[in-house]
């Protein structure tokens, strides 16, 4: 029988359907296409052992005057400079207090770690870090444990917060620690997941405040399962007292026997009534809500018990509960609550203390946070120092000449700083003119910051902001929109993307250093990340479309386009980020798929070849190999991956695989009848790697494909011999063991016609 040549055009096509897109590739992930042949991607593996704190969103490499390879890599909760394979934490301080004498306590005696810190006015949200200094043994937790960095597991309220110790209580509820105690405070942590406001659409509704505890479930839970177990439930409160006094359907305030343990805000439960409390004064609870959460307003006689109501969150399930024995939430369970699902939950889940949790319409409490959404990072160098600012933060200047040992100061305390902002959204440095620029940033005389302001310093000074007859520092505001989004440089100005318009900026000269003009009107981007230089081009992403810019802006004709728009979570937005892989001429979009709250998959742009594929994968920042020999991508898992290294996924197998749209004979009028395949696929790795060559039928294109045959082939496979049936096929080429690496031909199959039924 005569064999038949399968010839497919390059690149993924899901703008119409597998039938539609027919002489095509139709779905991919992790292969590339190269000179119009598709190919695995290269692997990746961990580029240290030594994990770090948070979700790395900027990653940034530079050599200094010794030849040592430096990288920035900021989280939501710290900013390292990796050298070596090694972090070396260079979060700025933002305060150093001295604390009143014996401001620690312990819990309970025994395996109770729990230390509460009393700190006027400490300013602290959870998860934040602080070191402290000149501490004393306190009833047996050590000197040594002690004067040590600990991160902040509970805000009590503005004079007092927890940590968790590595020590435990020798009597218990024991203060001391001295009376030369110093408290170290690294920079308020971010969040790792964007809080859309307030009222609805926070999260649950109304959310939960940003200063929650959390833990982990330790052990599977059913959907009905009314005993939780905890990895530690120790910050997650249970109280219980009885009324003083007799409370009407009007009281406002509640006279308990006792407040202890009760939070300072919260709800508990009187008879059949929840109440909202939402300040604690002596042993009155005040700020009341009567009949909350769907109960009916009572009269309560004296001495009748009140218990204290938690609520935690799984997932997206709200579950109640009223007591706990250990680790273990077992009393007044109830699953599901305030409209909730009831779900079955994996051992490992987060869990998060949601007591401060609103309903439609409410206020979340989310004014300890200095920012509604994650936590971003912009990074520059000024020589071999680097400066770098927390998105809509304060920047910061870190001297190489102090080593990596030596915390980044804030740019305003600098020598010589003159009018330099205090805030700003980003910045870069300008380095053909040596200006440092800052974008949305505040103006000299007022702290509020400008959303649409550019600042930039005198030539050559980058502290100096203040301008003057004798320098090149000033300001524009640009003249539309009302917030910039991103910045960056391309070879002959600067691009500024506001939430409607994209503007350049470039330098003029005396004496006015900058013009600014608009490119684009009603034209912007999907996040702050969501560009990258490449080639000679920027390209990025906005709401609708990808374009690129070379002098004038193009849009880029997208053959995924309608696949990836209709799936992604725009309510993170801010984590999508544009990526340049520059040694095959591709740019990666990562994104969250509209069920995820994280990054989990990837569009990929050939600049040079105009071909599409997609895939899954996680990653939250990623850095080109500039000065490294191979890329780099951050991970959710608190690693730095080295990419295009080897074949596997960190020493695992991955799975790769490119499959064709639906092809048939005949448009499909006849069945066609598949005997035998002539792979053509170069094969490399080692322990003689294989490919498997899967063929998927379906008789009409409203019916799913089912797999028909699947052929193991490796470098010296001739011909494979297989039976498959259909009116219509599609080629599925896939690898899945380690040490294997390819790179598809022209793969031609035998076959004929197989009648009409």
């Amino acid at each position: 029988m005569p064999v038949t040549k399968l010839s497919f055009q390059p690149g993924i096509n899901k703008e119409s359907t597998s039938y539609g897109a027919k002489n095509g590739w139709f779905d991919s992930d992790l292969i590339r296409f190269r000179k119009g042949r598709p190919e695995k991607i290269g692997g990746w593996q961990k580029l240290s052992v030594t994990a770090f704190n948070g979700t790395a969103r900027s990653l940034h490499a530079w050599i200094t005057l010794d030849g040592a390879k430096i990288m920035g890599l900021g989280t939501h909760l710290k900013f390292y400079l990796e050298e070596g394979g090694l972090y070396n934490n260079v979060t700025p301080l933002r305060a150093t207090t001295s604390l009143a004498a014996n401001p620690i306590k312990t819990g309970s005696s025994g395996a109770n770690t729990t230390l509460t810190i009393t700190a006027a006015g400490h300013g602290a949200v959870v998860n934040d870090y602080v070191t402290f200094r000149g501490a004393a043994t306190v009833d047996g937790v050590t000197a040594a444990i002690l004067n040590a960095e600990h991160q902040i597991s509970e805000i009590v309220d503005s004079s007092s917060y927890k940590i968790v110790s590595t020590g435990t209580a020798s009597s218990g509820n024991t203060a001391g620690g001295g009376s030369s105690v110093v408290a170290e405070y690294q920079l308020n942590t971010g969040l790792d997941s964007t809080v859309s406001g307030t009222g609805f659409g926070a999260g649950f509704y109304g959310g939960i405040t940003a200063s929650y505890s959390q833990t982990t479930l330790d052990g599977d839970i059913s959907d009905s399962a009314t005993s939780i177990v905890l990895a530690s439930a120790s910050d997650f409160e249970t109280a219980a007292s009885t009324l003083s006094s007799a409370a009407t359907t009007l009281s406002g305030s509640l006279a308990l026997a006792s407040t202890s343990g009760f939070p300072s805000t919260g709800t508990v439960l009187i008879d059949s009534e929840k109440i909202l409390y939402t300040s604690v004064s002596g042993n009155n609870l005040g700020g009341l809500t009567r009949a909350f959460d769907g109960t009916t307003a009572a009269a309560h006689t004296s001495s009748t018990a009140v218990t204290f109501v938690g609520l935690i969150l799984i997932g997206s399930e709200l579950i109640q509960y009223t007591g706990k024995s250990s680790e273990t939430l077992n009393a007044g369970v109830v699953r599901g609550v305030r409209g909730t699902a009831a779900a079955a939950g994996t051992s490992g889940d987060t869990v998060k203390e949601a007591n401060a949790f609103v309903s439609w319409g409410g206020a979340a409490a989310i004014a300890a946070q200095s920012e509604n959404n994650i936590r971003l990072w912009t990074q520059d160098n000024w020589g071999e120092d680097l400066i770098f600012n927390v998105f809509d933060g304060a920047p910061y200047y870190w001297d190489r000449g102090l080593g990596l040992s030596s915390r980044a100061t804030t740019l305003a305390s600098q020598s010589g700083a003159s009018g330099a902002p205090t805030i700003c959204r980003s910045l870069l440095v300008s380095p053909a003119d040596r200006h440092l620029i800052t974008f949305g940033a505040n103006a000299i005389g007022s702290t509020t910051q400008d959303l649409l302001l550019v600042r930039w310093s005198n030539q050559e000074d980058p502290v100096n902001f203040t301008p003057a007859i004798t320098n090149t520092a000033g300001s524009q505001r640009l003249s539309s929109g009302s917030e910039i989004i991103a910045a960056t440089r391309t070879r002959q100005e600067i691009l500024i993307w506001t939430d409607t318009n994209l503007h350049t900026m470039r330098f003029t000269g005396p004496p006015f250093t900058f013009g600014f003009g608009v490119v684009s009107n009603n034209l912007s981007i999907i996040g702050p990340r969501a560009y990258t230089p490449a080639g000679d081009r920027v390209f990025w992403m906005d709401k609708e479309n990808f374009y690129s810019y070379n002098g004038a802006v193009q849009v880029i004709p997208c053959t995924v386009l309608k696949y990836v728009f209709n799936d992604i979570n725009l309510s993170q937005s801010y984590k999508i980020f544009a990526a340049s892989n520059r040694r095959f001429n591709e740019v990666f979009w990562f994104y969250p798929t509209e069920d995820s709250n994280e990054v989990d998959r990837y569009v990929k742009f050939n600049y040079v070849e105009g071909t599409w594929d997609i895939g899954s994968l996680v990653r939250t920042a990623w850095l080109d190999n500039t000065i490294h020999d191979y890329p780099r991508g951050a991970s959710t898992n608190n690693y730095i991956f080295v990419h295009e290294f080897g074949e596997n996924d960190d020493g695992s197998s991955m799975t790769s695989y490119i499959e064709s749209a639906d092809f048939d004979i005949a448009d499909g009028d006849n069945f066609m009848f598949v005997s035998r395949i002539i792979p053509d696929i170069d094969i490399g790795g080692t322990d003689l790697p294989s490919v498997d060559y899967i063929f998927k039928t379906r008789n009409f294109p409203g019916s799913s494909l089912t797999t028909d045959s699947t052929s193991s082939v490796n470098s010296s496979t001739e011909q494979s011999f297989i039976r498959s049936r259909g009116r219509q096929a599609a080629l599925r080429i896939q690898s899945s063991s380690t040490n294997v690496r390819w790179t598809l031909g022209d793969t031609r199959i035998e076959l004929r016609p197989d009648g009409h039924r």
